[in-house]
């Protein structure tokens, strides 16, 4: 037998008779349960938990309750996740003009919406109901009155209104679904209307044929019966080096609507230190750093937009993926390359600047090629019919190219301000000079003269509108980028200084809820279609973005697209840390070659190692020497040695013999023309090094 959890009474101390009621036991005719489900423990027995996306359980508008004079609907409910708007927990509505809906808003305010005397009447509680717990809520209606609220027995609001409902008997009875879908709030550009479910648990759903006035419940249980998710990264802590293929699980209900099998996600782990570099389905791929303690960080990708385009192009839009994929083209014990390929699409999966000839919009391929320090070379190759910022041509319109932006990721469950600090960017200069930036009073930055060759490369590449933006300056000509997280470990970029600017991004900032961006559209929200959603509470995964370096000088140009080239990953240390680390990539030592058999190729910046290629094919010895000064320090050298088609390959330095482990790694990646050799070392040094690699 089921419990009795609600006592009801009616004024005159009649009972008050159900005319429908949901105790979640099971769904039987005429009821048809729809979408994905799943029943878990209630109040009483079990619990509907509706997926948030695609669940609501149908009744014949035939068997539905006639709503004729004074009725009372109550639920018990525990939210998972507030509803993008107004969702109903029960309605039966036409287009918001006849009927009822007993739903609860994008705060937490429950209520009851009906159509009396001609208008759409919304009622609206007096506070929130909390996230995770179990609430009791009722609303009673009575032609005389109005709506009558009510939350864990006590009056919660009301809302004086005359007159009888304007029923919608002709329509459906809905249970956690809105009928009519309705328009996302807190939006910053109104894009669609969304259809979505009721994220969260709901039992003992009833509807009475009076307008009761008094409850009494029983204390609900003591443990919440929800709580946040985790964003899933692997396995916790340090790891063998490499890159795999895996599902990283998130909820059970966001998992059910994917159509993927057991290896569609990639993640990057390190052996000395519990960081990962994870790409995930998530947050379409966008890859994404993840500190020791969970927090996200990712430094953008290409977005882009075309005149009459009402949401920029990028690949955080496509939420199932459907032009983003993920790869692993390395993975030993030397180094990891994944590659990244996606098509910068809108909220509806339009492409940007598609050739009318061969029907090719714009592509990106982004590569990362990571070592087992950490660092990594990120390297941005666009495929456009428009690859360079042209004026737009309506008012409006946002006609740019953007390359970098950098976005926090914030777990469920958190603000901005649990996992950045106040003075969130500290930038520094090749001169050893640096500024920290606080978003505590408002955001930071300036309006910048910029050198006239700047100005030329920043409207050619990116933005011709920088008398918008708030500009950080300080240092002049800072290109090393750190992000303060409040986690051991930050994330960093480094860039070519050549050019270089960098802003703040001051916009979309509401002050009373976070003195940072905050959004929740993104990611994991495959169920609306929104390039802008302003977050109201830390119950969903959310991001805020803090600064975009616009400019800086490309690695190539070329007619069909750009290639740019950025270092970065996590650091437990500060930007003067990275300084050396800076000149080791923008000014590598020279790399000589002692013998004929192997030419260098000098020092590549998207691999961010030394290259050789052996001539002799029966050559079996290199031997380099690699310039390294105060000015072109090593830090962590990496060589590359094509087509030595072997597996063996001892090390020595300046003499000594280095034996493999945590010091040096060596790899083979095979071609389909032959082998290449990787050899990565453990070493900080400005003075000349001598390197060996032979067969045997």
């Amino acid at each position: 037998m089921k419990l009795v959890i609600v006592s009801c009474f009616m004024a005159g101390s009649m009972a008050a008779a159900q005319v429908a009621s949901w105790p979640f036991e099971r769904v039987a005719p005429p009821d048809k349960l729809e979408g994905f489900h799943r029943f878990a423990p209630g109040i009483a027995g079990q619990a509907l938990r509706s997926d948030g996306q695609t669940t609501h359980i149908i009744r014949p508008a035939a068997q539905a309750p006639r709503m004729q004079g004074p009725f009372t609907i109550e639920a018990w409910v525990a939210i998972q996740a507030y509803p993008w708007t107004w969702c109903a927990i029960v309605n039966q509505e036409k287009s918001r003009q006849r009927g009822y809906s007993f739903s609860i808003d994008p705060n937490g305010h429950f209520g009851l919406h009906a159509a009396v005397g001609g208008k759409w009447i919304e009622s609206r509680s007096e506070k929130p109901l909390p996230l995770y717990r179990w609430n009791h809520i009722a609303a009673t209606f009575d032609p005389a009155e109005g709506i009558r609220l009510f939350w864990n027995g006590e009056p919660a609001g009301r809302h004086a209104v005359t007159g009888a409902l304007n029923a919608a008997e002709d329509t459906d009875l809905w249970v956690a679904r809105n009928l009519t879908p309705r328009p996302l709030s807190e939006e910053v550009r109104v894009v669609a209307d969304v259809a979505y479910s009721f994220d969260g648990l709901i039992d003992e759903l009833m509807i009475h044929d009076s307008a009761l006035t008094r409850f009494t419940t029983v204390p609900p249980p003591a443990q919440p019966p929800l709580g946040p998710p985790v964003l899933p990264s692997g396995p916790k802590g340090p790891g063998r080096f490499g890159a795999f293929y895996t599902r990283l699980r998130y909820t059970e209900e966001w998992e059910r609507l994917w159509r993927v099998g057991d290896q569609p996600d990639v993640v990057v782990r390190f052996d000395d230190n519990p960081t990962r570099l994870v790409f995930w389905r998530g947050t379409s791929y966008v890859p994404a750093w993840v500190t020791e303690n969970g927090i996200w960080y990712t430094n953008e990708f290409y977005e882009n937009q075309r005149e009459g385009m009402p949401t920029s192009a990028e690949p955080m839009a496509d939420k199932q993926t459907r032009y983003s994929t993920v790869k692993i083209l390395e993975s030993t014990p030397a180094r990891v390359v994944v590659q990244w390929r996606y098509a910068p699409v809108s909220v509806h999966y339009e492409p940007v600047f598609v050739d009318p000839l061969t029907g090719w919009g714009d592509w990106v391929e982004e590569t990362y090629t990571v070592y087992p320090d950490g660092s990594c070379a990120r390297k941005i190759h666009t495929f456009s019919s428009s690859p360079y910022v042209v004026p737009g041509q309506g008012p409006g319109e946002i006609n740019f190219r953007q390359f970098h932006e950098s976005i926090v990721i914030n777990p469920p469950g958190t603000r901005p301000e649990d996992n950045i600090k106040p003075g969130a960017i500290t930038l520094g200069n090749m001169k050893g000079e640096s500024h920290t930036y606080n978003w505590e009073k408002e955001p930071p930055g300036e309006k910048a003269n910029f050198a006239p060759e700047t100005l030329k490369v920043m409207h050619r590449i990116s933005d011709m509108d920088t008398h918008l933006h708030k500009w950080l300056t300080r240092p002049a000509n800072g290109n090393i980028h750190l992000v303060n997280l409040k986690a051991m470990y930050s994330p960093f970029v480094i860039v070519d200084p050549r050019h270089v600017a960098i802003d703040c991004y001051a916009g979309e900032i509401i002050r009373e809820r976070s003195m940072f961006p905050w959004w929740n559209h993104w990611p994991v929200s495959q169920q609306i279609r929104s390039n802008g959603r302003w977050a109201v509470a830390p119950d969903r995964v959310s991001h805020s973005s803090l600064t975009h370096i616009q400019s800086w000088m490309p690695h190539e140009e070329r007619p069909d697209g750009l290639t740019m080239v950025m270092l970065n990953g996590l650091t437990s240390g500060s930007v003067a840390g990275l300084l050396p680390v800076a000149k080791s990539w923008l000014d590598a030592p020279p790399a000589h070659a002692h013998t004929a058999a192997f030419e260098s190729r000098g020092f590549d910046r998207t691999e961010r190692a030394f290259v050789f290629t052996r001539r002799d094919a029966s050559a079996g010895l290199v031997d380099v020497t690699l310039q390294a000064t105060a000015a072109s320090p090593l830090v962590n050298p990496a060589l590359v040695i094509r087509n030595w088609n072997s597996a063996q390959a001892k090390v020595r330095v300046n003499g000594r013999p280095l034996s493999e482990g945590s010091g040096l790694r060596t790899g083979v990646t095979h071609r389909l023309d032959g082998e290449d050799l990787v050899v990565w070392m453990r070493h900080s040094g400005s003075t000349p090094l001598r390197i060996t690699v032979s067969r045997d």
